[in-house]
């Protein structure tokens, strides 16, 4: 039987203007969980979806996820639709139930187009990047639980520290390492900006990969494009299986598995093989990686057997502390592409050694150079903030000092006293003595205990009621 929904995803028009015309509910969430208006979208169907509109779709109603048709539109970077919609009444301010702002996949993919064109329509540049940045500190600094943002109406959004798409976090690791290396703090790694661009190019190229996943049309309409992708050399695979995400890196005959979960602490988390089957390194095998649904024996044995995958030497790189996998696993790619490119000149033990040491040294002056860029820009947004802005950086503010407490202190010194500065004597203050009140005086814990000592270090002691 033929629905409206399916009617729309094969590009009917003639259908969909019956059904309509016999009273078919225009607003109605299909079997798929999407609005017609929002299937039009998906396709990117301009006169179907003008048809919509001119029979009432509603251009802001939300689907099972919070998207709207705009949001799809955006996901599409289809310009057209986009402003067809936004003309229609598209709301440019929408958030999906993540919390994530429809103008963050332009900032971060930077398409500068459609950044304007919602700009111009009045969607908040502040709250995109408070979005973005409440992100990158809840994955740099390993934070779990949630964070509230302030939309353009003043309204609380909630946000969860943990998990990110995949290819929102490819865009913002990318973006950071391709301003870590024009940055001054990197002045003493220049000699690598050229390995560093090739790095943020590889990023870049999965990046447009991936953006494939979502489109529910078929992938072949894509495929001159994805074959032109997966012709590149080294080729990053992003892979996305039974709730936990992973990288793959292919470099000629050298296959890389970057797997930082939390259970690998025992255990080398990215490895280098081998591949003694490069007859099956094909674009057809990388196809099935990233557009169809993996599981876990697929992944950890039987690719191992298909590749004749034979250990090489392993880096290793502290695993996720929190549920951030794809993050964990995302920002693994960049010590292990520095060290394969370095390993190509040289395969001896000595040489080996050495470029690890250069490629982990590198990784973590990215990072911590990524942390305090983060967190400066939350302190700056909290003093440039009104009230009700101020009090939402000062919840972050306080997340990050009460979890980084449980971490090593001289290594975390100077965060935490700028976080310190910012808060105490301030109006917010009040949420460090929450802090106190619920893990360390009611309800009594080795963390509240962490962070009490931890303000008496600074002279802060203050009366919890």
């Amino acid at each position: 039987m033929m629905t409206l929904a399916n009617a729309i995803l094969e590009s009917d028009i003639n259908t969909v203007k019956q059904m309509l015309r016999y009273g078919e509910e225009v607003n109605q969430l299909d079997e798929y969980g999407f609005t017609p208006l929002i299937e039009a979208a998906i396709i990117e169907n301009i006169p179907i979806s003008e048809l919509l509109l001119s029979h009432h779709a509603n251009p802001n109603q939300q689907d099972v996820t919070g998207g709207t048709p705009l949001q799809w539109a955006v996901e599409n970077n289809n310009i057209a639709l986009a402003t067809l919609l936004l003309k229609a009444g598209a709301d440019p301010n929408t958030y999906n139930f993540a919390g994530q702002p429809v103008l963050a996949l332009p900032l971060l993919r930077q398409q500068n187009e459609m950044k304007s064109l919602l700009l111009g329509s009045g969607a908040d540049l502040t709250f995109a990047q408070d979005y973005i940045n409440t992100k990158l500190l809840g994955h740099m600094f390993e934070l779990v639980g949630t964070a509230e943002i302030i939309d353009p109406k003043n309204e609380f959004v909630e946000v969860d520290f943990e998990g990110f798409i995949l290819e929102v976090t490819l865009g913002i690791i990318a973006d950071s390492l391709h301003q870590f290396q024009n940055h001054f703090a990197a002045r003493q790694l220049r000699r690598y900006a050229g390995l560093s661009q090739f790095i943020v190019e590889t990023m870049r190229r999965a990046l447009q990969l991936i953006k494939y996943q979502q489109y529910r049309v078929d992938v072949n309409k894509y495929m001159r494009d994805i074959d032109a992708l997966l012709n590149h050399d080294p080729l990053l695979i992003p892979v996305g299986y039974e709730g936990h995400a992973i990288t793959f890196i292919k470099q000629g005959n050298i296959w890389v598995k970057c797997d930082r979960r939390e259970d690998s602490r025992l255990y080398d988390n990215i490895m280098f093989y081998e591949v003694t089957k490069p007859q099956n390194l094909t674009p057809n095998l990388y196809k099935y990686l990233l557009f169809e649904k993996q599981n876990s024996d697929f992944i950890n044995q039987e690719l191992d057997e298909l590749l004749g995958l034979k250990p090489i030497t392993e880096l290793k790189v502290d695993a996720q502390i929190s549920g951030n996998c794809t993050w964990a696993n995302v920002e693994a790619v960049i010590p292990a592409m520095f060290f394969l490119i370095m390993m190509q000149s040289n395969r001896d033990t000595q040489a080996i050694a050495y470029y690890k040491t250069l490629a982990l040294n590198f990784f973590h002056r990215w990072r911590d150079w990524n942390k305090d860029r983060a967190l400066n820009l939350c302190i700056q947004s909290y003093e440039k903030g009104d009230a009700i802005r101020k009090a939402s950086k000062a919840e972050i503010l306080a997340a990050i000092l009460f979890q980084t407490s449980n971490q090593e202190y001289g290594k975390e010194k100077d965060r935490i006293n700028r976080i310190l500065s910012v808060l105490i004597k301030s109006p917010y203050e009040y949420v460090l003595k929450n802090y106190l009140r619920v893990y360390y005086y009611e309800g009594y814990s080795e963390e509240g205990k962490r962070f009490s000592e931890l303000l008496k270090e600074h002279g802060y002691s203050p009366k919890v009621k």
